[in-house]
């Protein structure tokens, strides 16, 4: 019986969807594989970028199921399963499990789970022998009701950081300024709850940066959050513009953060804290691409670098390579606000603006339609309306003028604010 050599693709964060039609084409080009994409429950263009879209539960609970599914599905129709690459924080499991199951290289379910839930890290971190010098571990610890909320709350001193404990994107994330606002952060923290709530010390006057691998590559990218209660990445430059002692401190805060949890797992997107007083600390670990289109970032301002196509490589051959690649600029990527909540009416051509203030535009795309309702108050990644993405040479003219282009696009968006009784324009 002919059988047909195929790529599987775990889930994916948000809309990633167009990464897939970029996996399926290096599948395609380097193994003449097809790609199968996993997802929990099929999208409108899954189809149109995956030669094959399955539908299967990836709760930490349904792995056994849906392994033995897919397994079958694999089998009934004659696939030869080459590779895995989970793309979601929820497929890491299940794409564990399934290249355990097919011997193919991937990591093992125990260390996914280490790497999914932020408390398991937590406690790896915290029973670590070895750290480096300049690494700090963060105060961490799972609430399960809203009084042992408010009592933790006041041992930390009145001010914490919440989260969701399995959760990606920023879903969830939120600063407590005082006591008082725990009842209000607890409530909204009730889609997130069954898997778990972690609650962390405040880190405060710190930078962010992600120390970012695949295959044995490794750079630093520069992140920027919002402000206020919640914290959503609004920024990502690639590479991150550092003296070289920062730089070796923040690569070896990443480097001990996969260590703690698997020194076999393909692409790697480590949070780290840079604090006032240069000390390293980790924010948490994610054991897929990072998001925010990172990687393209990276593909841009890197010479001769493609991450995508060695995370391809490694999910087959399991290629990996210690490898620093060599900048030729610096890339970065800003996300759109909208100015005001109500319904969207009107957004400016990109384009044509990045002429008018003679910004050379690498990309810039739209996220939300004329008559979708937006909200000018940020909660996680899926909250902007946009981004815009820009090359230069010189990092401080891109960071000029990804601002200058964010907030002529956003000065120039129009929304009709809905109140109790009038319709007025923004």
């Amino acid at each position: 019986m002919n059988t047909t050599s195929c790529v599987v693709v775990v889930g994916y964060n948000g809309n990633r969807v167009h990464d897939i039609q970029k996996l399926r084409e290096l599948c395609k080009s380097l193994y003449n594989a097809r790609l199968i994409l996993l997802v929990e429950k099929i999208q409108p263009h899954d189809d149109q970028v995956a030669d094959h879209v399955c539908s299967t539960s990836l709760a930490e609970k349904d792995v056994a199921a849906s392994l033995e599914l897919v397994v079958g599905c694999l089998n009934a129709d004659s696939w030869n399963l080459i590779g895995v690459l989970p793309f979601s924080d929820r497929g890491v499991l299940l794409g564990a499990a399934l290249a355990s199951h097919f011997g193919l290289p991937g990591i093992t379910t125990g260390e996914a789970r280490a790497g999914l839930d932020k408390q398991i890290f937590r406690g790896l971190e915290a029973a670590a022998g070895t750290s480096p010098e300049e690494y700090r571990p963060v105060f961490s610890a799972r609430v399960e009701s809203l009084p042992e909320l408010r009592e933790r709350v006041v041992e930390l001193g009145g001010k914490a950081f919440i989260k969701p404990a399995c959760e990606g994107a920023s879903r969830g994330c939120r600063v407590i300024h005082h006591p008082s606002e725990c009842d209000d952060a607890w409530l909204a923290l009730k889609p997130y709850r069954e898997g778990g709530i972690v609650l962390e010390e405040l880190v405060q006057n710190a930078r962010e940066y992600s120390w970012d691998c695949v295959a044995g590559s490794t750079w630093v990218t520069e992140k920027t959050t919002t402000e206020g209660a919640y914290r959503a990445e609004i920024q990502q430059v690639v590479p991150a513009p550092l003296p070289a002692e920062v730089q070796t401190r923040l690569m070896a805060a990443g480097r001990h953060m996969s260590s703690l949890v698997s020194r076999d797992n393909g692409a790697w997107h480590n949070e780290v804290f840079l604090r006032s007083d240069n000390l390293t600390s980790a924010v948490e670990t994610n054991m897929r691409p990072g998001g925010m289109h990172i990687w393209d970032l990276a593909r841009r301002a890197f010479v001769n670098f493609d991450p995508w196509e060695r995370w391809v490589r490694w999910a087959v051959e399991g290629k990996t390579e210690q490898h620093q690649p060599v900048a030729r600029g610096y890339c970065g990527i800003r996300l759109l606000r909208a100015p005001a909540g109500g319904i969207l009416r009107a957004m400016p051509d990109i384009e044509t603006l990045a002429r008018v203030l003679r910004i050379d535009l690498v990309e810039g795309q739209y996220a939300k339609r004329i008559g979708d309702s937006v909200s000018a108050l940020v909660k996680d990644n899926f909250s902007f309306i946009g981004h815009i993405v820009l090359f230069n040479e010189h990092y401080g003219q891109l960071s000029n003028d990804l601002l200058r282009l964010a907030e002529a696009i956003e000065s120039r968006t129009e929304v009709t604010c809905l109140a109790p009784a009038t319709r007025a324009v923004c």
